[in-house]
């Protein structure tokens, strides 16, 4: 028989609250017995199962069933267990559970197997494992990543630091979390129109205050809480500490990753000795400590399609300008993608030699995504080498990842390839590209 919907409660919940009830239950088992006949027609086996987060809080759990064979045979110490519409009663002064063959199911995890998809080693008939249960599964090493690992779609583990929490909309929190890795770049649909194409994950953009105090290189992932776990931000005392997102998924959104926290999501906080975490410091350090560090993960080797008037700029992150705290310009050598161009191209063919040249590019790189104008001067610069429009209208298309012989009704999936270029912020932070030109090959 599978699970209803009903949630899986704590040990604790279950010893303190849930006497005459049937519950859902996951926990280690430490220990078993041998199964043996009951008082009736039965057989019993009694197992005693913890919290994983909450290692005194033990609970008997007696198994009964008809067939010897259909008992759980738990093969190693710390093996994991899941038991649905088990009954909780008191025997001999203590709250313990009841594993009844008519109405209840089980199944046991190894915790240390690299067998995938939540596949127990044994199981009672009938057994489900829920979607929103999985989460409760551990699993090994096997389902960490870390953000330069991301895929869409898939279920992970992720060891990151948490640098801020806030409401995105009403009841919706949003977790913005870092590892110091680069999350691989993203497609873009061709038909995406510039006005279309965000700049952040969030509805809201972050006050200043807040963006000064994030790490110039590695992606920020933006991790929105399931509406279920609406008060999750009120009582989150973790911002600025390491932690492990267990059973989190990203999604796609605008060529953005986008996380997910499901109501399946646990999050478990990590000591700064934390082997893991060492392992996220140590790569952290050495990026930070090369130049090389500040360049995106994914944009080697460089394709020759720009070339920079002022190489001995430094190198910079878009973040390195976003945390700029100094009300004055600076200036950067960048290596970004252009991911939109507005107005479109072929408008901007018409006003190349006018005098109202003014484009807008959006660009981004591992750390954000920011809208910078290309415009006077610059553009005429930026253009210089290409003859005719047919061929800016071209490289333009080149600049957008936009696929050779793609129509403009077509619905084709573009990847922006990777240009270093020169950026300018102003004192009122406005972004102005600059110093850079196209290559003609």
């Amino acid at each position: 028989m599978s699970a209803s919907s009903s949630t899986i409660i704590s040990i604790r919940e279950a010893r303190q609250k849930r006497l005459k009830k049937k519950a859902n239950l996951a926990g280690i088992v430490t220990e078993f017995s041998f199964p043996r006949k009951s008082a009736g027609t039965d057989y019993v086996s009694i197992l005693k199962i913890v919290d994983e987060s909450e290692m005194h809080e033990e609970l008997s759990v007696h198994m009964f069933s008809d067939r010897i064979e259909d008992l759980p045979l738990v093969q190693s110490y710390k093996d994991f267990i899941i038991l649905y519409h088990v009954m909780i009663k008191e025997y001999e002064n203590r709250p313990c559970a009841i594993c009844n063959k008519q109405y209840s199911s089980y199944a046991l995890f190894d915790v240390n197997s690299n067998t995938p998809n939540y596949t127990p080693y044994q199981a009672s008939r009938g057994f489900v494992l829920l979607e929103q249960d999985t989460g409760y599964v551990p699993r090994n090493s096997e389902y960490i990543v870390s953000m330069k690992n991301l895929a869409a779609n898939q279920h992970f583990d992720l060891i990151c630091k948490v640098l801020h929490v806030q409401e995105a909309s009403r009841n919706r929190w949003m977790f913005f979390v870092w590892d110091g890795n680069d999350a691989p770049p993203l497609s873009l649909d061709t038909k995406y129109k510039d006005s279309e194409i965000p700049l952040g994950i969030e509805p809201v953009p972050l006050a200043r205050h807040i963006i000064c105090q994030f790490p110039c290189v590695g992606t920020v992932l933006r991790v929105t809480v399931d509406q279920g776990l609406k008060d999750i931000g009120l009582h989150f005392k973790g911002i600025g500490k390491w932690v492990k997102f267990r059973n989190i998924r990203c999604e796609e959104h605008s060529g953005l990753w986008h996380g997910l926290f499901l109501p399946s999501s646990r999050i478990r906080f990590l000591s700064e000795n934390d082997d893991s975490v060492l392992q996220c410091k140590r790569t952290i350090d050495e990026r930070e400590t090369m130049e090389e560090g500040f360049l995106p993960t994914w944009s080697t080797p460089l394709p020759n399609l720009t070339v920079v008037d002022y190489p001995s700029l430094p190198t910079s992150t878009l973040m390195d300008f976003l945390t700029n705290s100094e009300e004055v310009a600076i200036a950067g050598r960048c290596i970004v993608r252009v991911v939109a161009i507005c107005p479109s191209v072929r408008e901007i063919c018409q006003l190349v030699g006018s005098t109202e040249q003014k484009i807008r590019l959006t660009l981004e790189d591992p750390t954000a995504r920011i809208h910078a104008h290309l415009c006077g001067r610059e553009l005429t610069r930026f253009s210089t080498c290409c003859l005719s429009l047919d061929v800016l209208a071209s490289k333009m298309n080149e600049l957008l990842g936009v696929p050779a012989n793609c129509e403009e009704e077509d619905n084709a999936a573009r990847k922006p390839p990777w240009i270093e270029c020169c950026l300018k912020m102003t004192s009122s932070r406005e972004f102005f590209f600059c110093g850079t030109r196209l290559v003609v090959q």
